[in-house]
């Protein structure tokens, strides 16, 4: 128990209060004593800490940084831009599987039009696709998934372009070795490269990318 000459408790108390909640927040950044991100999210324990500071019994270090978005688009992806995609890379990728599980849906249920039930007896669940579209390998997926995106991909230049543009986006910030200009132009390149694969959702999802500031 705490008494009133005890000193404030300055480590990260979001680890022991509630610490399952909101999982993935805590994933994206661990650092933060604040696990929601979002309006709608509820963080028992950020509640708890909370009062614990105003009681000056705890001390508030570090919270999650803010993604500021700019109004509209930059003309190309600068260093504030992939600083911000880095920084933010599990809002990136929600994001992405947000942004394209419905043109993938809709792909997979022309393919399942064209080829009939027996190649493709069942529509993937929303779950599933999203489930696709944040994974950043095939091999992280059940065997009987991987063989169903195998048989997805090889069918569909969409889905081929969808799922490579998604193992892309883990090249900005999977290689440490390389230096900022360096990844810099990747980003450019995946940018240009979305808005030219003829792909809606991609091409607008690119230029929701170049709104990051």
């Amino acid at each position: 128990m705490l008494c009133s000459s005890s000193p404030p408790i300055i480590f990260p108390l979001g680890i022991l209060i509630g610490g399952e909640e909101l999982h993935n927040n805590h994933h994206a950044y661990g650092s933060s004593a604040k696990f929601s991100s979002r309006w709608f999210e509820f963080d028992l324990g950020w509640g708890y800490i909370r009062i614990l500071e105003t009681l000056r019994l705890a001390k508030v270090r570090r919270v999650a940084p803010t993604l500021h978005v700019a109004p509209t688009p930059k003309p190309v992806p600068d260093l504030a831009t992939l600083h911000a995609v880095i920084e933010h890379r599990y809002t990136v990728v929600a994001a992405y599987a947000r942004s394209l599980r419905a043109t993938c849906a809709a792909e997979i249920a022309a393919l399942r039009s064209k080829a009939g039930r027996a190649e493709f007896p069942a529509m993937p669940s929303l779950a599933r696709l999203k489930r696709w579209l944040s994974s950043e390998s095939g091999d992280t997926l059940p065997v009987a998934e991987r063989a169903t995106l195998a048989k997805a991909l090889e069918s569909s230049k969409a889905l081929q372009t969808i799922y490579a543009m998604r193992q892309d986006l883990d090249g900005i910030w999977g290689r440490s070795t390389e230096t900022r200009e360096q990844l810099l132009a990747r980003l450019q390149d995946w940018c240009r490269r979305a808005e030219a694969s003829g792909i809606a959702s991609l091409a607008q999802f690119s230029r929701q990318l170049r709104r990051y500031a």
